[in-house]
């Protein structure tokens, strides 16, 4: 049975809000910046290579998300922008792991606490806390995607 792969990461640190914008627009910190180039960094001496990137529309998230493809040298027409993604819950995670086409076996969702949070929960059975720029792998013998609704108690690795 081949092996599937989902990375959950949430965004780097972002600018605290401003009345005078909208919470999408939000930009990374310095700090968040770094953060992701030091995950990447991680992330290439590993030797990953996502078959596909779905980011959140925010700006922190899509930020984070192109850092990381570029240090991966991924393909830009493998990174997707998914509005369902800003604000998800996790039914609407569940439902876009379940419409992943069945060759992309590695997959990056980049996102936002609480839905993350929740999401990973449930695939794990487990409580489960992210922090900002935080990344957590899950495992699955499936050969589909479409195949994945119902699974619990997935293997799970927390790699940052």
């Amino acid at each position: 049975m081949p092996t599937k792969f989902i990375y959950l990461m949430r965004h780097a640190k972002a600018e605290s809000a401003d009345p005078k914008l909208s919470d999408e627009d939000r930009a990374l910190t310095e700090k968040g910046v770094n953060d992701a180039h030091k995950l990447a960094a991680k992330l290439q001496k590993k030797d990953l290579n996502f078959d596909l990137i779905v980011t959140s529309p925010a700006i922190r998230a899509i930020s984070t998300a192109q850092i990381i493809a570029k240090t991966l040298d991924h393909r830009q027409h493998h990174l997707e922008v998914e509005k369902k993604l800003y604000q998800a819950s996790p039914d609407t995670f569940l439902n876009l792991v379940m419409g992943l086409h069945k060759k992309a076996a590695m997959v990056l969702l980049v996102g936002h606490n609480p839905g993350l949070e929740e999401f990973a929960q449930i695939l794990s059975g487990e409580r489960v806390v992210m922090q900002t720029c935080g990344l957590i792998q899950f495992s699955f013998d499936l050969k589909h995607w479409k195949d994945f609704e119902g699974i619990k108690n997935a293997h799970m690795k927390i790699i940052n």
